[in-house]
């Protein structure tokens, strides 16, 4: 009769050994190619692994070993092509030297964020590549996983200053300076900064970037200009309508990222605006969504892939070092501003 037929679960290492009349303790052993097996005990045991079709519990050789090899990816959301092309970067890299990356999706909601890293922890993860969900709620937890061995690296969004995990990401205020110098190089005054800019620091600083770079070209900083937006389509498309409404006059747009984009560039097109002859469009993240408006616009390219890579090629790193000693420092990763003539009309 057909070994494999007979066993309808999981195969376990009992199963296998339970065939081979041997402990389980000595199927493990022959499976590490332990030196005190014989070869042809080996030979046996490969054999009827390969007939009930055994594959080793991971999680459960993780606890001998104190080593998983997974690494987990804290994504805020995968619609927008700028995490996606990161996430892309960073399961390359793991799979480089030898890891597997868990991507798991928070939606910048912290609680969210919260069962996502309990979870991590619960399956002895390696380590944590994290973009903050922002706010403090979940500061706690960052720190008792760490504590835990667990390590963290941020990538894309730093942490506070009171928080000491390494990050790896783009100058935003160095970027934000640029894009927003550049719309005023066009000729533009009216610059509204699109977005939420408080809570994580990277909107802070972009938004800190837009102020920088009014004050040195000698722009008046009108705070009717700065618009609070959530990160959603239709919060910053409402928003824009908004403005509109009200008169205020406006002739480019500084926007934090692609989702708050386009929202504000679909109002602008359905109150018969051109783009970018009334209003130039400024962004970050050069994200495939803002090309479905069909208009041209600048961006700030910030290299997501090798965010990616960089964060995961660091994180590995770290683990693999477990000195304290060894001082490890944070990654600045190029970014460029971009003119995107072509037009992509999904």
């Amino acid at each position: 009769m057909n070994i494999k037929k007979q066993i309808r679960k999981r195969v376990t290492l009992k199963d296998v050994a339970k065939v081979l009349s041997l402990t389980p303790a000595t199927v493990s052993k022959a499976l590490s190619d332990g030196s005190d097996i014989s070869e042809e005990t080996k030979e046996k045991v490969r054999k009827v692994c390969a007939e009930l079709g055994y594959r080793p519990n991971l999680l459960a050789r993780s606890l001998i070993s104190n080593r998983s090899r997974i690494l987990g990816v804290l994504v805020p959301d995968l619609r927008i092509s700028f995490f996606s092309e990161a996430v892309r970067g960073m399961y390359e890299e793991a799979s480089r030297k030898g890891y597997e990356c868990l991507v798991l999706v928070h939606d910048e909601n912290v609680h969210k964020e919260r069962k996502k890293l309990e979870f991590l922890s619960d399956i002895h993860a390696d380590g944590i590549l994290l973009n903050a969900a922002g706010g403090k709620g979940n500061y706690d937890i960052y720190n008792k996983i760490n504590e835990e061995g667990v390590r963290i690296v941020c990538w894309d969004r730093s942490l506070n200053n009171d928080m000491e995990f390494k990050s790896v990401k783009i100058d935003d205020i160095n970027a934000s300076f640029k894009l927003t110098s550049k719309l005023i190089k066009l000729g533009r005054k009216n610059i509204l900064f699109l977005g939420p800019n408080t809570g994580l620091r990277l909107l802070q600083d972009r938004f800190n970037g837009y102020k920088l770079a009014l004050e040195k070209n000698n722009v008046a900083y009108n705070p009717q200009l700065v618009v609070q937006s959530f990160r959603s389509v239709e919060d910053s498309y409402k928003k824009m309508l908004s403005i509109l409404d009200k008169g205020i006059r406006i002739d480019a747009i500084v926007s934090i990222g692609g989702l708050v984009t386009y929202g504000a560039g679909k109002a602008l097109l359905e109150r018969n605006f051109s783009i970018p002859e009334d209003v130039i469009i400024g962004e970050f993240g050069d994200n495939d969504i803002v090309y479905r408006l069909g208009v041209p616009f600048y961006t700030v390219f910030q290299n997501p892939y090798e965010i990616g890579k960089a964060a995961t090629d660091l994180l590995i790193k770290m683990i693999e070092t477990r000195k304290e000693d060894i001082e490890f420092d944070d990654i600045i990763i190029d970014s460029k501003i971009c003119e995107r003539k072509q037009i992509k009309v999904s």
